[in-house]
């Protein structure tokens, strides 16, 4: 029977790497299911085996640079400041203050973003949203004087910078080695949203304060070589898979949000709304950082900087 059917193209295999440790979150569940209809929609022709955070020698702020050398050919990247500086225009804390103004945001700065990945031999196809990063702590924590003094984990620089003005200390940890550092007091607590490590770590902390302080968005990206080996028709699978479960990732992860306060209040935890004259408060002790950190960032940050604020009227 042998040379009736035309032998079939070999199957290209990739590797996906999240920073999600849990399988059960909402962000890994929604990569989960774009890596399987990846496989379905291409009839197997691409097979996308995704890796949880941990499981690979891969640190998570080094996701960019994995994906740019091949090491895996998808990632799922939350932590790429230090690779893509200018991705930090979206998470200066108290500039974007509702998810309307996040999207106007987000739509300025895309062709910023991609021409920045794409420096590295990396395309972006897509990002989804968390809600608002918070502030959590074991300690006494209900409106933004009671960071002073407190040791603050913070998931970036900028995060860093709003806790210091405030008098707090901020602290740099990976996710995995939280637990530890709060049971041993080495943090006070934690900047994240209720859906990130609000609910991981929620034993361990006492106080929630709904201050939004920035949002953290994370972008899927792939390795433009090996993208660019595609048919244009596998590629058009995969940039569809991508879409298809952005919305659904940021949605699933906004309804939790709510839930989860009214359960961590349920469950002990003392959970305040933001305090009248806290935004300002904030905002004042931040807003001059905002061009200083731009200017450090180069004249490609401070032109998206000024086309952000001006579009928020800030």
């Amino acid at each position: 029977m042998a040379g009736l059917a035309a032998p079939a193209a070999a199957a290209e295999k990739w590797d996906l790497y999240i920073y999600n440790p849990v399988a059960t979150v909402a962000a890994a569940k929604g990569m989960s299911a774009v890596a399987e209809q990846i496989e379905k929609d291409t009839g197997g022709e691409l097979s996308v085996r995704m890796h949880l955070g941990g499981s690979l020698p891969i640190n998570t702020t080094t996701i960019t640079q994995a994906v740019s050398d091949d090491v895996v050919q998808m990632g799922d990247d939350g932590y790429f400041l230090g690779n893509v500086p200018i991705g930090g225009v979206l998470r200066l804390p108290m500039l974007i203050r509702s998810l309307d103004e996040y999207k106007k945001a987000a739509d300025i700065m895309a062709p910023y973003l991609e021409k920045a990945f794409e420096k590295k031999g990396v395309l972006v196809l897509g990002q989804y949203l968390y809600p608002y990063q918070v502030a959590f702590s074991s300690k006494k924590l209900t409106s933004l004087a009671d960071i002073k003094g407190q040791k603050i984990r913070v998931t970036s620089p900028e995060q860093g910078e709003f806790i210091k003005r405030l008098g707090g200390v901020p602290v740099t940890l990976g996710a995995p080695e939280v637990p530890s550092a709060l049971d041993r007091s080495i943090v006070d607590g934690v900047l994240t949203a209720n859906t990130g490590g609000g609910n991981t770590w929620k034993d361990l902390l006492k106080f929630n304060y709904r201050l939004g302080i920035n949002y953290f968005n994370s972008v899927v990206i792939v390795n433009k070589e090996r993208f660019n080996k595609l048919s244009p028709e596998i590629q058009a699978k995969v940039r569809k898979a991508v879409a298809d479960n952005m919305p659904l990732i940021t949605k699933a992860m906004a309804d939790e949000e709510d839930n989860l306060s009214k359960k961590f209040a349920e469950g002990g935890m003392t959970v305040t709304e933001q305090q009248p004259g806290d935004l300002d408060v904030g905002t004042k002790a931040i807003s001059a950082y905002w061009d200083e950190w731009a200017k450090s960032k180069g004249p490609d940050a401070a032109a998206a900087l000024k086309q952000v604020r001006a579009a928020l009227g800030r």
